[in-house]
């Protein structure tokens, strides 16, 4: 056998899908028990990663919380810097922005309930490097924001207010889906009832929305 290889993947291949076990299972559990629930003993359960190896090779359960959000948002800060163009329009750039963000929550089901438990709790588990990962986000906006009030094509708003406009109807309507199951046959005939609740169906109404409410 080659050196550094198990079977057919290296060394390094086995490292780093132990670590996508483990941020996948901690996900699942802060999603579930907030972060004030969760315990590592149960992360360990469910990636089948012992939990001494969780401690080495990523750390406390702080530690931890802070990988899965920069999992997340920092892979979503490098995937919209590197798909928008400076040749595309500022609408064509917001809508980059709105796509990415509704792929980041389709790849990744758990995301929508650690980030209402943040609301609720006052964002009060949020590192300073997971601020940084959110601010990225917004510097992002800002600049396309910015490209659109110098077209003359949107107006000049705060990025935050623009960001939680986003994050907060996408968010609603995932985890409301349940209750709105409940009663969406008192609908029938009244309004149209989506019949498809993923993040890429609603894509198209919250682009027109949002755009609508951006244009100069």
């Amino acid at each position: 056998m080659e050196k550094g290889k198990i079977g057919t993947k290296t060394l390094e291949e086995k490292r780093d899908e132990s670590i996508q076990k483990i941020l996948h299972a901690a996900m699942e559990v802060f999603a579930e028990l907030g972060y004030e629930g969760a315990r590592v003993d149960e992360i360990a359960k469910r990636s089948g990663v012992n939990k001494a190896m969780i401690y080495y090779r990523i750390g406390d359960k702080g530690k931890l919380y802070e990988e899965v959000i920069h999992y997340v948002f920092g892979d979503t800060v490098e995937r919209i810097s590197k798909n928008i163009k400076d040749e595309l329009s500022p609408e064509e750039k917001f809508k980059v922005y709105l796509e990415n963000i509704t792929k980041t929550m389709a790849e990744h089901p758990p995301l929508p309930r650690i980030m209402m438990r943040e609301i609720a709790s006052g964002w009060t588990n949020f590192s300073e490097a997971i601020v940084k990962d959110i601010s990225g986000i917004l510097v992002i906006i800002k600049g396309i924001i910015d490209d659109g009030v110098r077209k003359g094509v949107f107006i000049d708003i705060n990025p935050i207010v623009v960001h939680l406009m986003a994050i907060g109807t996408i968010l609603l309507f995932n985890l409301s889906m349940p209750v709105r199951q409940n009663f969406y046959h008192l609908l029938e005939g009244k309004i149209d009832v989506p019949k498809d609740a993923s993040f890429e169906h609603i894509l198209p109404d919250i682009e027109k929305m949002m755009l609508r409410a951006l244009k100069a």
